[in-house]
């Protein structure tokens, strides 16, 4: 495999990995650096299933409810709004501070998926792996 592949497909991976939110301007050309390395890889075998690792985080979920906290960030009248509108103002904070919202903590579990490579002979070079996260529900944490 030529260096400059292996260094795209080990970027492309460690961005999966992280589990960041892209853009689809940012997905498009992340998808066709991986097509292109994985063409190059063409002694790769096909990707396994996706399977829990066992490792999970509570991170803030959306799907799971939220809940408002008076917080002396910013002034009354800079209180942001869901819809720009004044009837979606968050709920009247003591002087000095202001309600801010946040989602409540869900819990999402890590999956990985594996391929196995060979060289042209056939022999066995390297395993690549991926990961994700994904969403285990609003209870445990």
């Amino acid at each position: 495999m030529k260096p400059g592949i292996a260094l795209l497909l080990c970027t492309g991976l460690a961005l999966t990995a992280c589990g960041g939110a892209m853009t689809p301007e940012e997905a498009a050309v992340e998808e066709a650096t991986l097509a292109t390395s994985e063409a190059a890889l063409a002694s790769c075998g096909t990707w396994s299933g996706w399977a829990n690792t066992g490792v999970s985080s509570c991170q803030p979920n959306s799907a799971c409810g939220n809940y408002w906290r008076c917080e002396p960030r910013l002034a009354p009248e800079a209180a942001p709004t869901l819809d720009d509108g004044p009837q979606q103002r968050p709920p009247v904070c003591p002087s000095g501070q202001v309600a801010v919202m946040y989602y409540e903590l869900g819990k999402y579990n890590q999956q990985s998926q594996y391929r196995v490579c060979f060289d042209a002979a056939g022999n066995y070079t390297h395993t690549e792996w991926q990961y994700q996260n994904v969403s285990g529900g609003c209870s445990g944490c």
